[in-house]
């Protein structure tokens, strides 16, 4: 008996204990109840009256709007504000405010910890302006002085090329573009508001920036710069080879006012596998990279394509280079996908080629007359993810050969800067002639093979003697003393890209067309003029340049928007009226064995460049 009591009181005491934990946990339930986010709807402006009129209020956005009847004296106006019972406003209601200089910030607190502003424009009948702007739910400041609004929306936010701003004008006015219609922002636009007297008007620059999304602009460990692949979240890191990797210190680049976790600076242990950052931006956005540290030396020689193999090439130019350039590098050749472009699949190349001559009709590639980089496609265009990946592996040390219709892509990576928008000018630098030689197309048929085509050589169309240079090794000119071309094709058929820079009249000083213009042209862009087309004898056209790193020292004429950050070079041929063509279209070139040597050499050159 006594076993059964004490039993029970061991079960009683139990029972009470369990409801004790209980009783906390509702508790704790109810604490968390009442600490939740608080009843905004207490904290709203209920109504906004002047007079007997009531304003419309956007409880959306935060904005009071009111058109007063003409005359009214808006520097001494006594709203009547009615709030929730729970709540307070500031200015408070009864209270004479001035709404002459622009819209007036109300802040209403409630009792349970809410609060919120709304921005109140008034205006008379008549007046002709602008009483709230918004894009895109965020709100616009409205400089009555200035006559400006500037907007700064969201990361997520839409494209400035194309928002449609949301925003109401006083009664009797009207505005020269509607509310709601879609514009391009990327340079401030004109609002032109009018009274409905006929000539009083009242004109607002509106001023859109973009907050930007989470991002690394750059990921430097001992000077070498990381390929970053923003579409991949992924940075690789090449450093030379027995380099320690327990500690390295990174130096991150960001956009302002965005952080990054683990900071710029920390050391860290990269020998153990690849180390998460993540960037933060004003929004409390987030991305994070998976950031790769190598100790190897990239030794691979790549050639980028549009299909996925070489054999699915559609252009038989494209194909007849990868195949030469695979059976000339062997196991150190790879191919790789333009639009596979990654920073994995990029890290341990040296030197990548890129060229085609595709044909309009096969590919719709075609220059328009405002910006030949349309004869890229979309993934090696300026700000395309792959694109920004080459940028970056170019930036770190990696090298390129471009030809062809790619010749424009020397702009999307930032080396040459240009604004196709926009008047050639001092750092704008772009091509002065492209398109196809005729309106038939990109064709010329029909040519004797005494036409010989090439790489213009005299001293005359450079700055100096190139002759000499390791990428015409084993090279014989022709044309005789004064007059020495590099011949490159002499077949009955060819494809003709008139894609250059033919001179620089108006930009640079000299231009046209001495050495001293080459010697100029050298000097802004840090860079090395090889020669021009056969049959001109003067420094008129640019037809093969070298690009070089710009991150060591610059001539004082260097043009400072190029960025001065580039250790890699790039060596571009920039048209194909050189002769520059793989193959000939169903005809034989008789010098078809001098562009196979001349690419040899260009890229062999190219890989023995230390860019450390």
């Amino acid at each position: 008996m006594k076993t059964i009591l004490n039993q029970s009181s061991i079960y009683k005491t139990a029972l009470a204990f369990l409801v004790l934990i209980f009783a906390l946990i509702s508790c704790e339930k109810d604490d968390n109840f009442s600490d939740s986010v608080p009843d905004y709807s207490e904290s709203i402006i209920q109504s906004f009256k002047v007079g007997t009129k009531y304003a419309d209020i956007n409880h959306t956005i935060g904005t009071i709007t009111m058109t007063l009847p003409s005359g009214t004296d808006l520097k001494n106006v006594t709203p009547e504000i009615r709030l929730p019972e729970s709540a307070i406003v500031t200015p408070a209601s009864g209270t004479k405010i001035d709404f002459s200089a622009g819209p007036v910030t109300f802040e209403v607190v409630s009792t349970n910890g809410a609060h919120r502003t709304y921005t109140v424009s008034l205006a008379a009948y008549g007046d002709p302006k602008i009483l709230s702007f918004s894009i895109a739910g965020k709100v616009g400041i409205i400089d009555e002085v200035k006559n400006t609004i500037a907007v700064e929306i969201g990361s997520q936010d839409g494209n400035l090329n194309n928002l449609a701003p949301s925003f109401v004008i006083a009664a009797g006015t009207t505005v020269d573009v509607a509310s709601g219609v879609a514009r391009d922002f990327t340079a401030p636009k004109v609002y032109t508001v009018l009274s409905n007297n006929g000539y009083t008007a009242k004109q607002y620059t509106v001023t859109v920036t973009q907050i930007q999304a989470p991002r690394i602009d750059s990921f430097v460990i001992n000077g070498t710069v990381g390929i970053i692949d923003n579409a991949a979240n992924s940075i690789v890191v090449i450093l030379p080879p027995g380099t320690s990797l327990t500690s390295l210190a990174p130096v991150i680049t960001l956009p302002a006012d965005q952080t990054v976790t683990p900071a710029s600076g920390v050391i860290q242990n990269f020998s153990t596998g690849n180390i998460t950052y993540t960037v933060k931006n004003k929004e409390n956005l987030t991305k994070a990279y998976s950031v790769k540290v190598e100790s190897i030396a990239p030794t691979k020689y790549a050639f980028l394509g549009l299909e996925n193999d070489i054999s699915s090439l559609v252009d038989d130019d494209a194909k007849a280079a990868a195949t030469w350039m695979q059976s000339t590098y062997g196991a150190n050749f790879k191919y790789i996908k333009i639009a596979d472009i990654s920073a994995q699949s990029i890290g341990d190349v040296k030197v990548a080629m890129l060229y085609y001559l595709t044909p309009s009709e096969n590919q719709n590639f075609s220059a328009t007359p405002t910006d030949v980089s349309t004869m890229l496609p979309a993934a090696l265009r300026a700000g395309a993810s792959q694109a920004n990946v080459l940028k970056s592996w170019v930036k770190g040390g990696g090298d390129m050969l471009i030809a062809g219709d790619p010749s424009p892509f020397i702009f999307s990576l930032g080396r040459v800067p240009a604004n196709f928008g926009a008047a050639r000018a001092p750092g704008n630098y772009v091509f002065s002639e492209f398109g196809c030689a005729g309106a038939s197309g990109c064709y010329d048929t029909g040519k004797p093979a005494d036409d010989i085509w090439g790489l213009g050589m005299r001293d005359a169309n450079n700055s100096g003697n190139r002759r000499t240079h390791a990428i015409f090794n084993g090279l014989t000119f022709e044309g005789g003393a004064g007059n020495e071309y590099l011949p490159l094709q002499n077949s009955a058929n060819r494809e003709v890209r008139l894609i250059w820079w033919q001179h620089f009249d108006g930009i640079l000083n000299p231009s046209c067309c001495g050495s001293d213009a080459a010697t100029k042209f050298e000097k802004t862009l840090t860079a090395t003029k090889f020669g021009t087309l056969r049959h001109i004898g003067d420094a008129f056209g640019y037809g093969a340049v070298e690009f070089k790193r710009t991150d060591l020292t610059n001539d004082a004429s260097f043009d400072s928007q190029i960025p001065k950050d580039f250790k890699g070079h790039v060596f571009t041929i920039s048209n194909t009226i050189v002769g520059y063509e793989w193959n000939s279209n169903g005809s034989a070139n008789a010098y078809q064995n001098n562009i196979k040597t001349f690419t040899k050499n260009i890229i062999d050159y190219l890989y023995s460049i230390n860019n450390d």
